[in-house]
Formats: structure tokens, C-alpha cells, sequence
């Protein structure tokens, strides 16, 4: 006995060995709490303790701190030996683990949401406005259905008592009943799913998501937005006999009703943010220039939509229905609906273009109306 005190002095005394072997317990206690150091937890529980006098009353829990959701990872553990008798060996976790938890703001606090941007321009903007909105809570694709009929109520302030949606491209009030129906309504992305929307949660990203017409939407297909240009001898007003007077398309563009253009623009560019630089599997990055292209996952007219986000600032129901989807559904915001400006600071003076030649056959392509809209 008296070698194995001499050898481990630590351990001498049985006063001393039993406070060792509580601190141990508790530390191994925490282990596996997700964003938790199980070695600060022990500390700070045995010093407590010890000034109390009254080992068994634990100290007041900190405000829990809101966690990033991070993969799983692997910690290498180092196996130490430990008195003969009391154990044969225990698992150490190093002191400075390799997967720390972060920290965000929540979306409601508007103030601090976007407070890491300050002074930011260009693809350092875009970046970390991606680092930002990418961190939420994507809803299953067939729950898009009950979300729009909150988000797009025809009544914006009663949603829950509204009777009907409000349809994108034809600005007309239709039976929340009728979604998913040949003669009603279905989910219309704004970023076509042909233009990299593979799966969750770029596919069921409600930012990018309204309601529209079944025929209107048909004729939208994956078109993308701009208005005809002066040459266009093939230039379609209304752009379907649906759709509102002040719409137009020809072969490749598709223009929206004025009164919601920046509405488009600002979700365009959310997507663009959100799924261009932090990509979960099988999406790919999304791009925005005034050369459109479907195999590079590339939607425009940038120039288009920045001119859209100047003439046509949010609304009050377009405010209300980002203020929704961070309280009720995703959690997350839509940067250029609460700041306009970062569209410019961004993507002006340069517009990326990338030369392709668009393909005419791409026009046989259905946006919504190629997919199974039933109600699922």
C-alpha cells in the first residue's frame, strides 16, 4: 500500500482517491452532450461544490447557447492507467476536441442576424450571407402545400382565416381547396427544379416557392425571367390568357406582373446566396448571370432582376411573409428582403456571364407542371 501511495501520490488517502473518483464520474457524465465540454462541466461542478459545502447540489444551468447543426465527429479518445483495484483503465477526451460548437443569432433578432456582414462586399457578402441563411430547418416538399396557404393567404393578416391563396403570375384569389387540382392551383418554384433543385432542401425551400395557376405555370415552364426586348417579333402580352395584363414572354423570358417583380428578384437572389457556396449533397451550386444555362445551374437575367429589386422594394405582405417562414417554418430570412442594398453590393458593377448557347429544346421542359402536383 505504501508503494502504490508513493507511486500515486494523487491518489493517497481514501479522502482524496473517492474525490477523484466523483470527479470522474461526473465527468464522464457529460460526455456526448452535443456542444458541451464534459471537462469544463466537472470543473465547474466540483468547484461549486466544494465552496457550498454540500457536494450534491449542482450549480445553475448557463442560458443554453443556440448550436449549429455540425456532422458527427469522430474525437480520439486516449486510454490512461488508473489505480490497480479501482480500474483497469478510462477514457480521456483531449482537452481542445476537435468539433466546437457554434453559435448563431436567431432570425428573429433582426438586429444581430446579419451583424457579421458589416462592411462586406462582393463574394465575401454572398459568403457569408450563405453561412447565414444556410443554417435552418427545411420542411418535407409534401408539407409546401399547408405552409403557402399561411405564407400566400389572400387575407395577409388573417391567413389561418382566409379562404384562399393569392397566385403569383396572375394576382387573382383561388380556393386554398383547389391546390394540387388541373382547374386550381400548384407549387410554382421561382428557381425552376430543371435549374439544379434536385433535392431537400433547395427543393422545398419556401423562399423560393408560391402558388400559381395550373396553365399559367404550364406556360412559364422553366423559363428564364426578363422582360421581351425590342427585336422580339415573338413577343406574347399577356404572356397567357390567365395570366395578369401586365405580363409578357417570348421563346426564353417570362416577365411577372410589375407589382411583384422584386418580389422574384429578391427570392432568386436568396437562392442564389443560400445554395450557392454551402451546397448539401446532390445540389448543385446555384448561379445567377445574364447568360442562363441549365446544365450549369445558372438562372437570370441578373441585370433584369437587379433593375427589379430597384423599381420594385418589398412590400408590407412580402415583409409579413418572410417574418413567417423564420417564426413558423425554416427559421431563416431572406437577406435582400430585409436589405435591398445587398443585391448591388454583391453583384454590381460586374455581372457574371458565362457564354453558352441556350438550347431550344429546353422549351419542352414543364417547371411545377412536369412533376406530380397531387397533394401528397
Amino acid at each position: 500500500m505504501a508503494a502504490e501511495q508513493a507511486r500515486f501520490p494523487l491518489f493517497a488517502g481514501k479522502r482524496e482517491g473517492n474525490r477523484f473518483g466523483k470527479r470522474v464520474r461526473i465527468y464522464l457524465s457529460g460526455f456526448g452532450q452535443t456542444g458541451i465540454n464534459p471537462l469544463r462541466r466537472s470543473k465547474r461542478r466540483s468547484l461549486s461544490s466544494l465552496a457550498s459545502g454540500d457536494p450534491s447540489s449542482p450549480p445553475p444551468p448557463p442560458p443554453p447557447p443556440r448550436l449549429l447543426r455540425t456532422p458527427p465527429t469522430t474525437i480520439s479518445m486516449r486510454t490512461l492507467p488508473i489505480v490497480p483495484g479501482f480500474l483497469a483503465s478510462i477514457a480521456f477526451l483531449p482537452l481542445h476536441p476537435v468539433a466546437i460548437a457554434s453559435t448563431h443569432y436567431p432570425c428573429e433578432d433582426i438586429r444581430h442576424y446579419y451583424s457579421t456582414t458589416n462592411g462586406l462586399h462582393g463574394i465575401e457578402l454572398q459568403k457569408q450571407l450563405g453561412s447565414i441563411v444556410s443554417v435552418h430547418d427545411p420542411i418535407p416538399y409534401r408539407k409546401v402545400w399547408d405552409a403557402l396557404m399561411i405564407l400566400d393567404a389572400a387575407d395577409a393578416d388573417n391567413p389561418e382565416a382566409s379562404s384562399d391563396v393569392i397566385e403569383i403570375y396572375s394576382l387573382r384569389a383561388v380556393a386554398k381547396q383547389l391546390a394540387g387540382r388541373p382547374d386550381g392551383w400548384n407549387r410554382e418554384h421561382l428557381w425552376p427544379r430543371s435549374y439544379g433543385l434536385i433535392d431537400a432542401p433547395a427543393l422545398s425551400d419556401l423562399h423560393n416557392i408560391r402558388p400559381a395557376d395550373v396553365n399559367v405555370n404550364s406556360s412559364r415552364g422553366n423559363k428564364y425571367y426578363g422582360e421581351c426586348t425590342d427585336t422580339s417579333t415573338d413577343c406574347l402580352r399577356p404572356a397567357n390568357r390567365e395570366a395578369a395584363l401586365d405580363t409578357e414572354t417570348d421563346k426564353q423570358r417570362w416577365a411577372p406582373p410589375l407589382q411583384v417583380r422584386g418580389d422574384i428578384a429578391r427570392s432568386l437572389m436568396y437562392m442564389a446566396v443560400c445554395y450557392g457556396f454551402h451546397v448539401p449533397d446532390r445540389n448543385p451550386p446555384l448561379q445567377l448571370s445574364d447568360s442562363p444555362n441549365v446544365q450549369n445551374r445558372t438562372m437570370g437575367l441578373l441585370s433584369e432582376l437587379l433593375k427589379w429589386n430597384e423599381i420594385d422594394p418589398p412590400s408590407r405582405e412580402e415583409q409579413l411573409r418572410n417574418e413567417r417562414i423564420c417564426k413558423l417554418y425554416q427559421h431563416n430570412r431572406n437577406p435582400f428582403i430585409d436589405h435591398p442594398e445587398y443585391a448591388n453590393l454583391i453583384w454590381k458593377p460586374t455581372i457574371p456571364t458565362i457564354s453558352t448557347t441556350f438550347s431550344p429544346s429546353l422549351q419542352a421542359w414543364v417547371n411545377e407542371f412536369h412533376y406530380n402536383n397531387k397533394v401528397c
